[in-house]
Protein backbone atom coordinates (compact mmCIF):
# COMPACT_ATOMS: atom_id res chain seq x y z
CA UNK A 1 0.00 0.00 0.00
CA UNK A 2 1.65 3.42 -1.08
CA UNK A 3 1.99 5.75 1.99
CA UNK A 4 3.07 9.33 2.96
CA UNK A 5 5.61 9.73 5.26
CA UNK A 6 4.61 10.76 8.55
CA UNK A 7 4.53 14.36 9.86
CA UNK A 8 4.72 15.15 13.34
CA UNK A 9 4.34 18.84 13.47
CA UNK A 10 1.23 18.79 11.19
CA UNK A 11 -1.11 19.74 13.98
CA UNK A 12 -4.39 18.59 15.15
CA UNK A 13 -5.88 15.38 13.13
CA UNK A 14 -8.96 16.62 11.50
CA UNK A 15 -11.13 13.27 11.05
CA UNK A 16 -14.47 13.61 8.80
CA UNK A 17 -16.88 10.63 10.03
CA UNK A 18 -19.83 9.89 7.58
CA UNK A 19 -21.81 6.60 6.60
CA UNK A 20 -24.88 5.89 4.45
CA UNK A 21 -26.91 4.10 7.42
CA UNK A 22 -28.25 7.50 8.60
CA UNK A 23 -27.17 9.97 10.84
CA UNK A 24 -28.91 7.99 13.49
CA UNK A 25 -27.66 4.88 13.54
CA UNK A 26 -25.61 3.12 16.36
CA UNK A 27 -23.11 2.60 13.67
CA UNK A 28 -21.98 6.07 13.44
CA UNK A 29 -22.61 6.83 16.69
CA UNK A 30 -20.01 4.42 18.33
CA UNK A 31 -17.35 4.89 15.68
CA UNK A 32 -17.63 8.77 16.12
CA UNK A 33 -17.02 8.43 19.78
CA UNK A 34 -14.32 5.87 19.31
CA UNK A 35 -12.81 8.35 16.93
CA UNK A 36 -12.89 11.53 19.27
CA UNK A 37 -10.03 10.03 21.03
CA UNK A 38 -7.70 10.06 18.19
CA UNK A 39 -8.35 13.10 16.97
CA UNK A 40 -10.86 16.15 15.59
CA UNK A 41 -13.86 14.56 14.39
CA UNK A 42 -16.20 16.03 12.15
CA UNK A 43 -19.66 14.22 11.76
CA UNK A 44 -21.34 14.73 8.50
CA UNK A 45 -23.71 12.05 6.96
CA UNK A 46 -27.00 11.58 5.24
CA UNK A 47 -30.63 12.33 7.27
CA UNK A 48 -32.10 9.24 6.77
CA UNK A 49 -30.85 5.55 5.15
CA UNK A 50 -29.17 5.43 1.81
CA UNK A 51 -27.47 2.17 1.48
CA UNK A 52 -26.60 0.79 -1.95
CA UNK A 53 -26.09 4.53 -3.25
CA UNK A 54 -22.22 3.81 -4.24
CA UNK A 55 -21.22 6.94 -5.09
CA UNK A 56 -24.14 8.54 -6.59
CA UNK A 57 -24.41 12.73 -6.10
CA UNK A 58 -27.74 14.89 -6.01
CA UNK A 59 -28.13 16.55 -9.37
CA UNK A 60 -30.25 19.90 -10.15
CA UNK A 61 -31.14 20.68 -6.82
CA UNK A 62 -30.20 22.36 -3.26
CA UNK A 63 -29.19 19.92 -1.00
CA UNK A 64 -29.61 20.92 2.44
CA UNK A 65 -27.68 20.46 5.73
CA UNK A 66 -29.00 20.62 9.13
CA UNK A 67 -27.45 20.27 12.89
CA UNK A 68 -28.17 17.64 14.54
CA UNK A 69 -28.23 18.40 18.88
CA UNK A 70 -27.68 15.63 21.26
CA UNK A 71 -29.15 17.48 24.13
CA UNK A 72 -27.79 20.59 24.73
CA UNK A 73 -25.04 20.40 22.28
CA UNK A 74 -24.29 19.93 18.81
CA UNK A 75 -23.08 16.34 17.73
CA UNK A 76 -23.10 16.51 13.89
CA UNK A 77 -24.64 17.73 10.53
CA UNK A 78 -27.55 15.55 8.44
CA UNK A 79 -27.43 15.98 4.34
CA UNK A 80 -30.93 15.62 2.89
CA UNK A 81 -28.74 13.78 0.12
CA UNK A 82 -26.18 10.83 -0.75
CA UNK A 83 -23.72 9.53 1.25
CA UNK A 84 -20.84 11.30 -1.59
CA UNK A 85 -23.25 14.09 -1.33
CA UNK A 86 -22.74 14.66 2.48
CA UNK A 87 -18.78 13.98 2.14
CA UNK A 88 -18.50 16.89 -0.73
CA UNK A 89 -20.36 19.21 1.35
CA UNK A 90 -18.74 18.56 4.58
CA UNK A 91 -15.40 18.98 2.56
CA UNK A 92 -16.70 22.34 1.29
CA UNK A 93 -18.55 24.14 4.57
CA UNK A 94 -16.59 22.75 7.17
CA UNK A 95 -12.70 22.27 5.57
CA UNK A 96 -10.54 22.87 8.81
CA UNK A 97 -7.04 24.34 8.27
CA UNK A 98 -5.00 22.61 6.81
CA UNK A 99 -7.94 19.93 5.56
CA UNK A 100 -9.32 17.08 6.44
CA UNK A 101 -6.58 14.32 7.29
CA UNK A 102 -9.42 10.91 6.66
CA UNK A 103 -12.65 10.20 5.89
CA UNK A 104 -14.02 7.33 8.47
CA UNK A 105 -17.43 6.01 6.64
CA UNK A 106 -19.41 3.33 8.62
CA UNK A 107 -20.02 1.45 10.51
CA UNK A 108 -22.33 -0.27 8.00
CA UNK A 109 -24.79 -2.80 9.20
CA UNK A 110 -23.81 -5.28 6.79
CA UNK A 111 -21.05 -6.15 4.67
CA UNK A 112 -19.24 -4.65 2.15
CA UNK A 113 -16.87 -6.85 1.11
CA UNK A 114 -15.94 -8.11 -2.46
CA UNK A 115 -17.87 -6.90 -5.30
CA UNK A 116 -20.65 -5.61 -2.89
CA UNK A 117 -18.45 -2.90 -2.53
CA UNK A 118 -18.95 -1.50 -6.13
CA UNK A 119 -22.87 -1.01 -4.48
CA UNK A 120 -21.91 0.36 -1.40
CA UNK A 121 -22.59 4.13 -0.24
CA UNK A 122 -20.19 3.95 2.62
CA UNK A 123 -17.40 2.69 0.60
CA UNK A 124 -18.69 5.67 -2.18
CA UNK A 125 -18.94 7.88 0.76
CA UNK A 126 -15.26 6.73 1.41
CA UNK A 127 -14.32 7.17 -2.60
CA UNK A 128 -15.84 10.71 -2.37
CA UNK A 129 -12.74 11.55 -0.14
CA UNK A 130 -10.58 9.99 -2.37
CA UNK A 131 -11.59 12.64 -4.93
CA UNK A 132 -11.08 15.65 -2.47
CA UNK A 133 -7.20 13.49 -2.53
CA UNK A 134 -8.27 12.54 1.00
CA UNK A 135 -7.34 9.14 2.25
CA UNK A 136 -10.34 7.39 3.55
CA UNK A 137 -11.76 4.10 5.57
CA UNK A 138 -14.91 2.43 4.76
CA UNK A 139 -15.90 -0.09 7.88
CA UNK A 140 -18.70 -2.40 7.44
CA UNK A 141 -19.65 -5.04 9.80
CA UNK A 142 -21.38 -8.41 8.57
CA UNK A 143 -22.81 -11.18 10.84
CA UNK A 144 -26.85 -11.19 12.67
CA UNK A 145 -25.24 -9.08 15.58
CA UNK A 146 -25.26 -5.76 15.39
CA UNK A 147 -23.11 -3.99 18.65
CA UNK A 148 -20.72 -1.90 17.09
CA UNK A 149 -18.47 -1.26 20.00
CA UNK A 150 -15.55 -3.70 19.39
CA UNK A 151 -15.56 -2.86 15.30
CA UNK A 152 -15.77 1.06 16.61
CA UNK A 153 -12.57 0.32 18.96
CA UNK A 154 -10.66 -1.29 16.27
CA UNK A 155 -10.89 0.89 13.26
CA UNK A 156 -9.90 3.38 15.96
CA UNK A 157 -6.73 1.55 16.49
CA UNK A 158 -6.63 1.13 12.75
CA UNK A 159 -7.05 5.04 12.59
CA UNK A 160 -4.00 5.33 14.86
CA UNK A 161 -1.83 3.66 12.42
CA UNK A 162 -2.76 5.82 9.66
CA UNK A 163 -2.08 8.79 11.63
CA UNK A 164 1.32 8.21 12.36
CA UNK A 165 1.53 7.06 8.22
CA UNK A 166 -1.01 7.61 6.46
CA UNK A 167 -1.77 6.15 2.42
CA UNK A 168 -1.34 8.16 -0.10
CA UNK A 169 -4.29 10.45 -1.74
CA UNK A 170 -6.75 8.09 -3.86
CA UNK A 171 -6.54 5.42 -1.33
CA UNK A 172 -9.64 3.87 0.13
CA UNK A 173 -8.92 0.87 2.91
CA UNK A 174 -12.51 -1.15 3.26
CA UNK A 175 -12.24 -2.86 6.44
CA UNK A 176 -14.81 -5.52 6.68
CA UNK A 177 -15.68 -7.59 10.47
CA UNK A 178 -17.22 -10.75 10.13
CA UNK A 179 -18.87 -11.12 13.52
CA UNK A 180 -19.15 -7.92 16.37
CA UNK A 181 -16.65 -9.45 18.89
CA UNK A 182 -13.20 -10.26 19.38
CA UNK A 183 -13.64 -13.51 20.66
CA UNK A 184 -15.34 -14.63 17.31
CA UNK A 185 -12.85 -13.16 14.78
CA UNK A 186 -9.51 -15.29 14.10
CA UNK A 187 -7.68 -12.58 12.63
CA UNK A 188 -6.69 -10.09 10.39
CA UNK A 189 -6.32 -10.47 6.66
CA UNK A 190 -5.13 -7.77 3.73
CA UNK A 191 -6.80 -8.71 0.67
CA UNK A 192 -7.58 -7.90 -2.91
CA UNK A 193 -11.38 -6.99 -3.42
CA UNK A 194 -12.82 -9.91 -4.88
CA UNK A 195 -15.83 -12.15 -5.37
CA UNK A 196 -18.90 -12.50 -3.45
CA UNK A 197 -20.50 -13.66 -0.31
CA UNK A 198 -23.79 -12.78 -0.97
CA UNK A 199 -25.73 -13.00 -4.69
CA UNK A 200 -27.67 -10.35 -5.23
CA UNK A 201 -30.04 -9.51 -8.05
CA UNK A 202 -33.90 -9.16 -8.56
CA UNK A 203 -37.18 -12.04 -8.56
CA UNK A 204 -40.18 -10.97 -10.42
CA UNK A 205 -42.97 -11.28 -7.84
CA UNK A 206 -46.63 -11.20 -8.49
CA UNK A 207 -47.63 -7.99 -10.55
CA UNK A 208 -49.37 -5.21 -8.84
CA UNK A 209 -52.38 -3.27 -11.51
CA UNK A 210 -51.03 -5.12 -14.53
CA UNK A 211 -47.29 -3.68 -13.72
CA UNK A 212 -44.54 -6.27 -13.16
CA UNK A 213 -42.53 -5.94 -9.56
CA UNK A 214 -39.34 -6.98 -9.03
CA UNK A 215 -38.01 -7.41 -5.51
CA UNK A 216 -34.32 -7.59 -4.13
CA UNK A 217 -32.76 -11.11 -4.07
CA UNK A 218 -30.16 -12.49 -1.81
CA UNK A 219 -28.66 -16.01 -1.83
CA UNK A 220 -25.23 -17.26 -0.55
CA UNK A 221 -22.29 -17.94 -3.06
CA UNK A 222 -19.96 -21.33 -2.38
CA UNK A 223 -16.79 -20.69 -3.88
CA UNK A 224 -14.50 -17.25 -3.08
CA UNK A 225 -11.49 -16.16 -5.29
CA UNK A 226 -7.84 -17.65 -3.63
CA UNK A 227 -6.40 -14.81 -1.73
CA UNK A 228 -9.74 -12.11 -1.75
CA UNK A 229 -11.05 -10.40 0.85
CA UNK A 230 -14.17 -12.25 0.41
CA UNK A 231 -12.42 -15.52 0.76
CA UNK A 232 -10.81 -14.17 4.25
CA UNK A 233 -13.82 -12.51 5.50
CA UNK A 234 -15.60 -15.97 5.17
CA UNK A 235 -13.07 -17.57 7.60
CA UNK A 236 -14.15 -15.19 9.97
CA UNK A 237 -11.28 -12.75 9.31
CA UNK A 238 -11.17 -8.97 9.39
CA UNK A 239 -10.03 -8.26 6.10
CA UNK A 240 -8.77 -4.57 4.69
CA UNK A 241 -9.09 -4.43 1.26
CA UNK A 242 -6.89 -1.28 -0.20
CA UNK A 243 -9.05 -0.06 -3.27
CA UNK A 244 -7.72 3.12 -5.42
CA UNK A 245 -10.21 6.07 -7.14
CA UNK A 246 -8.18 5.26 -10.36
CA UNK A 247 -9.58 2.53 -11.91
CA UNK A 248 -7.50 2.65 -15.12
CA UNK A 249 -6.25 -0.39 -16.03
CA UNK A 250 -2.30 0.19 -17.52
CA UNK A 251 -2.18 -3.40 -18.66
CA UNK A 252 -5.08 -3.07 -21.17
CA UNK A 253 -4.24 0.76 -21.69
CA UNK A 254 -1.10 -0.57 -22.89
CA UNK A 255 -2.56 -3.32 -25.14
CA UNK A 256 -5.14 -0.73 -26.71
CA UNK A 257 -2.79 1.58 -27.59
CA UNK A 258 -0.63 -0.54 -29.88
CA UNK A 259 -3.75 -1.48 -31.64
CA UNK A 260 -3.36 1.81 -34.39
CA UNK A 261 -6.69 2.76 -33.63
CA UNK A 262 -8.32 5.10 -36.41
CA UNK A 263 -10.68 7.88 -35.62
CA UNK A 264 -11.92 7.18 -39.61
CA UNK A 265 -14.98 5.32 -40.15
CA UNK A 266 -13.23 4.95 -44.01
CA UNK A 267 -9.99 4.37 -44.07
CA UNK A 268 -8.67 5.73 -47.32
CA UNK A 269 -6.03 3.56 -49.58
CA UNK A 270 -3.04 4.92 -48.73
CA UNK A 271 -3.81 4.64 -44.92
Amino acid sequence: MPEAPADADKGPYHILVTNDDGIGSPGIRELANALRDVGEVTVVAPCGQRSGSSMSVTLGQGTRLAAVSEGDALWGYCVDGTPADAVMIAVEAFNPEGGFDLVVSGINAGANVGDLGHMSGTVGAAMAGAYYGIPAVAASLGGEEMDFAYPAAFTARFVETLQRRAPLPGIVLSVNFPVATEEGTTGVAIGRMGGSYIDYGYEEVEPEDDVRVFRPRFSPVGAHPPGSDTEAYMQGMITIAPLRFDWTDDELRRALAGRELDHRLERTPEN
